[in-house]
């Protein structure tokens, strides 16, 4: 096991595991963090002895999305402070859908802005059962980042996924697994042995098989998704530019305090 401030990684057998260490009591996504994740993606691309990655959070969650304190840091110049976050989180997932392995995500806890982008962005989910996905960027005042935008549209259709974002703003695991967005559900004292089995069942596949599946199943919209990465940037930043976003961001923080 190779392990970093930000990513753990691990491996067994044909299963590769990356966690997204927490920064305090949740894993988030900082310029480190993502840039961290994004390089830990990248080097499995030509591993030979991996044939499925797992992504996973630390400490019983999967991820509570952006640093909110860092985007604070960001708000007087978000073009040159900001964007450089959400390219390490676009970085990160360009990487995991060039993969020619599989990814599935391990959702515990919740899978917050970022977080969620992040795990619908694998190829595939598997959710403890009181998992929460959440979209949170319109409590931020923000559009979305990391995807969602395209992501969740081509799992659950455009109906769902404008319902999920403008007006529930969250899937609880049993809804999500109903309509497809997850895999496989499991008790939450159960989620790592259950995901650690998934992941191996899917192992046992021969390398040519699993490379081919991904490309003509999971990656078939790549140069579609791309653009969609580049225009939610530039949405995101626009909105970062607002009084109503600053304003949110602040009181976020302060309700924390």
């Amino acid at each position: 096991m190779t392990t970093n401030e930000y990513v753990s990684v691990e491996r067994n057998g044909g299963v590769t595991t990356l966690t997204l260490r927490a920064i305090g009591r949740m894993p988030v996504l900082s310029l480190a963090s993502g840039n961290a994740l994004a390089d830990a993606a990248e080097a499995l691309k030509d591993d030979a002895e991996t044939r499925v990655v797992v992504l996973r959070g630390d400490n019983g969650q999967f991820c509570a999305g952006g640093d909110i304190a860092a985007i604070r840091d960001a708000l007087p110049d978000p073009d040159r402070l900001l964007g450089p976050i959400i390219d390490g989180l676009h970085r990160t997932v360009r990487n995991l859908r060039a993969l020619p392995q599989p990814v599935v995500a391990s959702v515990a806890g919740a899978a917050a802005g970022g977080g969620m982008s992040l795990a619908v962005a694998c190829d595939l989910i598997v959710a403890a059962s009181d998992a929460r996905f959440v979209v949170g960027y319109g409590a931020l005042g923000t559009s979305s980042d990391g995807g969602l935008s395209y992501t969740l549209t081509r799992r659950i259709g455009a109906n769902r996924a404008m319902d999920v974002i403008l007006a529930r703003g969250m899937l609880d695991a049993a809804t999500a697994h109903a309509w497809g967005l997850v895999a496989k559900l499991a008790e939450p004292a159960a989620l790592e042995p259950e995901t650690a089995a998934y992941a191996a069942q899917l192992a046992k596949q021969t390398p040519q098989v699993l490379r081919e599946f991904k490309q003509l199943i999971g990656s078939s919209a790549e140069p579609d998704l791309s653009a969609r990465l580049d225009a939610e940037r530039a949405a995101f930043l626009r909105c970062a530019k607002t009084e109503d976003f600053a304003r949110r961001v602040n009181a976020f923080l302060e309700k924390k305090r």
